[in-house]
């Protein structure tokens, strides 16, 4: 079993749209199980249980607290990825790399959100942890440079970080709302678009993680 898990300080960066999508692209690659840990909002588990007789998902969900109940979390899975809560601490991040297979940083290419990023990576570069790797997501289109500027930046700073970034799309959203994949929306051209950048994110964690 491979635990790959989501994690942002700053909220609304794409945590579970990232989490969600990956599950579904990595469901289609072997046993894959998404755990939603924000056992009050669910997002997660809302998202993929919303539309009642909907087969287009190819992994299963649970709870945090359910799945730690189970007498061997995570036996029997390909892939488990964990849709954090959020806002977790220095030492729950550093603790949380360290048992994971591949820990995602998903941050949007905006001052705010790069503040949440800083606040996110500082304690995983204090500790030496090496295995995470950031996202870019909502990246707006040319001539908006905001992705690339950050990119660079990352790059500069020695930030490991996905070769693929993930589109501003409306799609998202209208996915979450629908409680459908995003490459199920209908009538939007960048939902297949989006779907394509993150099959290429996912290439690369099955490469990185096996």
């Amino acid at each position: 079993m491979k635990l790959i898990s989501v994690a942002s300080e700053k909220g609304g960066v794409g945590k579970t749209t990232t989490a969600v999508t990956l599950a579904a692209h990595l469901g289609q690659q072997g046993r894959t199980l998404l755990v939603d840990a924000d056992e009050r909002l669910r997002s997660s588990v809302k998202w993929t249980g919303k539309k009642e007789g909907y087969a287009g998902w190819k992994f299963e969900t649970t709870l945090f607290s359910a799945f730690m109940q189970l007498p061997e979390p995570g036996a029997g899975y390909d892939f488990v990825v964990l849709d954090t809560k959020g806002g977790e601490g220095q030492a729950e991040l550093v603790e949380l790399a360290r048992n994971s297979a591949l820990l995602i940083v998903p941050t949007k290419p905006d001052g705010v959100s790069a503040d949440g990023l800083v606040a996110t990576l500082e304690p995983l570069i204090d500790a030496s942890v090496r295995n995470y790797r950031v996202l870019l997501t909502d990246v707006p289109p040319a001539p908006n440079s905001d992705g690339l500027d950050l990119r660079l930046e990352l790059d500069e700073g020695g930030i490991p970080m996905f070769s693929r970034d993930i589109r501003h799309a409306v799609a998202i959203s209208k996915a979450a709302r629908e409680g459908i994949c995003v490459r199920d929306v209908k009538g939007d051209r960048y939902a297949k678009l989006v779907w394509m950048d993150y099959e290429l994110v996912s290439r690369e964690v099955i490469r990185d993680v096996r």
